[in-house]
């Protein structure tokens, strides 16, 4: 029986290779932790995850759809200081001395392949609606703090990024595409580590209270559409939250703002989707809880067979919008990256890092109730990322609404 399951592997094989055609928390109490990332020295000394016993998945994995495109590498060679505004501190970080287009590592894989008439770009459903499957991506910098919670339709959104910021706690921005929520909030403060984010949906609108001088005049730089609160007054504030965390927006009136003045991109696909062709790779292994830790925060994941989706809580509440609705996930991804002090200080006298969601490193996928260890690449600011197996093939996941959390390296378990 056993020779026959592996000559049934074996030509199983051959025939995929065939078909294959190529500044507002406490004090941060983080260390500069750097990655395994073409931006900072590897200095990881151990690997704290943890990991059930490798099985193959059932269904034969996807092929590759090519070679990586060849791209110009500039390799970073260290990065100094440089002095924005005469009369405020210099800046220290990585991403905003970079032009968007640099590439500072090769590429592994082809990027996901363009989007296609009736599929909404950023999960992979069915989209009947032209005119929203054009319009450009809305990326909103939305609280996720204790005060914040709960926050205004976040289960409407296409992808959800997870960063770190000052304290060791977290921030999301939100990626809203395929509908249009009726509010927006609360809304927060940019940050550098945004540039690494929105850069890649093609000139998104960038909804964000506003920054300190120097990060402010540093995102300004960079292709968004700015409808931040700092430049309209189609804000407003909600009486029933705290203040602070109380600014709150329309998204129907900012894209309708976008609209009128020509402005933005359509979103290129950032993910490849399974179909009932493609499965997992063989390096899955069955997952039904993850927690991504940070220094003040973890973010807990658990996957639900009934609804095959990842349930998700934050230090052990389950986490549900201003709506009710609790936050589900078909896929959540975890890219391991390097944060470096960016020679700011915040109000409360924290320093304020970046996290730099650029070149390679260390991440996982947990989609379909697996774990799959990747590398994720992104040579450049616009680039959008892949998640590659050792063999340089991208995970396929499951059509449906992603949470892409940036986090330290080896803060992830599962089991």
């Amino acid at each position: 029986m056993r020779t026959r399951s592996l000559l049934l592997v074996l030509v199983l094989s051959l025939v995929a290779a065939a078909c294959g055609g190529g500044g507002d928390e406490a004090t941060d109490s983080a260390d500069d932790s750097a990655v395994s990332t073409s931006v900072a020295d590897s200095s990881n000394s151990s690997d704290s995850t943890t990991s059930t016993t490798s099985t193959t998945a059932p269904l034969s994995p996807p092929t590759s759809r090519g070679p990586a495109p060849t791209l110009d590498v500039q390799p970073l060679n260290g990065v100094g200081a440089i002095s924005v505004l005469s009369d405020e501190p210099a800046y220290t970080g990585v991403l905003a001395q970079l032009s968007a287009d640099r590439n500072i590592v090769a590429a592994v894989a082809l990027p996901p392949a363009p989007g296609v008439p009736g599929i909404a770009p950023l999960t992979g459903l069915p989209l009947d609606d032209a005119e929203l499957a054009l319009r450009p991506a809305m990326v909103a910098k939305i609280d996720n703090t204790e005060k914040g919670r709960p926050q205004e339709a976040l289960s409407q959104a296409d992808i959800v990024y997870v960063t770190e910021i000052e304290g060791g706690f977290t921030r999301l921005a939100a990626v809203f595409h395929s509908q249009t929520p009726a509010a927006l909030g609360p809304v927060r403060s940019g940050r550098t580590t945004d540039i690494s984010v929105f850069s890649s949906f093609n000139t998104p609108i960038f909804v964000w209270s506003g920054a300190n001088r120097v990060h402010s005049a540093l995102l300004r730089r960079y292709d968004m559409v700015n409808l931040g609160a700092g430049t309209r007054d189609e804000y407003f504030r909600d009486n029933e939250r705290p203040g602070t965390y109380d600014l709150m927006t329309v998204p129907s009136v900012l894209w309708g703002i976008a609209s009128d003045n020509g402005s933005g991109g359509t979103p290129h696909p950032h993910f490849e989707y399974r179909d009932s062709a493609t499965g997992l790779p063989p390096t899955a292994v069955p997952a039904s809880t993850v927690r991504v830790g940070y220094a003040s925060v973890s973010s807990e994941w658990d996957w639900d067979p009934s609804l095959a989706v990842w349930r998700r809580s934050q230090d052990g509440t389950p986490h549900v919008d201003a709506q009710g609705n609790e936050v589900r996930a078909a896929n959540v991804l975890v890219a391991e990256v390097a944060k470096v002090k960016t020679g700011m200080i915040d109000t409360a006298g924290s320093a304020v890092r970046e996290q730099q969601f650029i070149g390679s490193g260390r991440g996982w996928v947990f989609t379909d109730g697996h774990a799959i260890e990747v590398t994720w690449t992104k040579p450049s600011l616009s680039s959008v990322a892949t998640w590659t197996t050792a063999d340089g093939i991208p995970v396929a996941l499951t059509p449906g609404q992603t949470w892409v959390e940036l986090a330290p390296s080896g803060g992830t378990t599962f089991g």
